[in-house]
């Protein structure tokens, strides 16, 4: 029988991963032992089908679900006439939706786990043609600007990254806590999440959750003065308006400092991963706490 030596050196270990996390994600990465199990690996990872992927984060700000919705309930309807679903509710961003649920039924003022609230983000993502190779949230707007752009491209490459179409990207999240993260006395206002994608977009999770205003703790690109456009492309009057707990520039530029000073990656965490067994088909599960 093959020695483990002799596997790595018929097949280097970079090439059995089944499945990549960002540069700066933390978190589950699995390797594949042998060639048929990375193959029906990757097919399942391919399809979504007997995977699912939870991740937790810590985001700027506290996000509060209640906020969201006596937000929606005030403003019931929107200039433009598009809306955005939030319990039962309207809130203007765009034709896009946010659903938000809150499940705090009891009179007890301590947050616990399960009172915090829970919700779907449902926002097409489409390449960003003005800070490229980022992605964004698809707007009317950056839609036919992406179109002028691609006419005005020259290389054939490029050409065709930023000609494909927004694609629909969901995220569920669930709110795990509210705390206060930093060193010594500064301290930063933040939101413990649980996220589970249910596409697999490129920067899905960064992205949304920039785009309600709350960026992830640490994300070079799509946080405070990133590489990416900011708030996941909205316009920051649209943010104001709409993001009823949107976290502010303040604490932004502070947050970032600390995240300097500490030396701290992006606070993003591939927590738990289920795959179907390649052999025996059982459902496997991986999980690994964050060091956040």
């Amino acid at each position: 029988a093959p020695t483990e030596a002799m596997a790595t050196t018929l097949f280097p270990r970079d090439s059995m991963i089944v499945h990549r996390l960002d540069m700066d994600t933390s978190g589950i990465v699995i390797f594949a032992r042998n060639r048929m199990a990375m193959s029906k690996l990757h097919k399942s990872f391919r399809e979504r089908t007997g995977t699912k992927k939870v991740y937790e984060a810590l985001l700027l700000g506290w996000l509060d679900i209640d906020k969201w919705i006596d937000s929606a309930e005030e403003d019931d309807n929107d200039d433009d006439g598009q809306a955005v679903e939030i319990g039962n509710n309207k809130h203007s961003m765009l034709s896009n939706d946010i659903t938000t649920e809150s499940n705090n039924n009891n009179n007890n003022n301590t947050s616990t786990p399960n009172n915090l609230g829970a919700g779907e983000i449902n926002l097409p993502l489409q390449r960003d043609h003005r800070h490229p190779p980022f992605m964004r949230v698809s707007t009317p707007e950056s839609e036919s600007e992406a179109l002028r752009a691609v006419l005005d491209l020259n290389h054939a490459g490029y050409k065709k990254l930023m000609a494909k179409n927004p694609k629909p990207s969901t995220t569920r999240f669930r709110i795990l806590s509210h705390e206060r993260w930093g060193r010594g006395r500064r301290k930063h206002d933040v939101t413990r999440v649980e996220l589970t994608p249910v596409t697999g977009r490129t920067h899905q999770l960064r992205v949304h959750c920039a785009a309600i205003g709350h960026p992830i703790v640490g994300d070079s690109a799509y946080g405070f003065c990133g590489e990416a456009h900011p708030n996941g492309g909205f316009r920051d009057e649209m943010m104001r308006e709409m993001a009823a707990t949107c976290a502010s520039f303040e604490l932004r530029r502070d947050a970032e400092e600390s995240v300097r000073e500490e030396g701290r990656t992006m606070c993003l965490h591939a927590r738990r991963l289920t795959v179907d067994h390649p052999v025996t088909g059982e459902d496997v599960v991986f999980e690994a706490a964050p060091s956040f």
